[in-house]
């Protein structure tokens, strides 16, 4: 099953559907109009989760890796 990106028309009451790229994962990542569905919107998902870590373990003062501990 493909990935669709999802785009919502200016009137807002319809929508497009189109096949998503793997761009699309990096451009609708703040977009309050486009959105992903399958796994184009895990992965992206997935980057949300590991970027909050990667600051909050920076702002603990341990570095930028995400998965740092100590």
């Amino acid at each position: 099953m493909a990935s669709k990106k999802i785009v919502l028309a200016a009137d807002g009451l319809s929508a497009t559907v189109a096949d998503a790229t793997a761009a699309d994962i990096f451009t609708t990542a703040i977009s309050t109009t486009e959105a992903l569905s399958g796994t184009y919107s895990l992965i992206q998902k997935a980057l949300f989760v590991a970027g909050g870590m990667a600051v909050q373990n920076n702002r603990l003062g341990r570095g930028w890796n995400p998965i740092s501990a100590s």
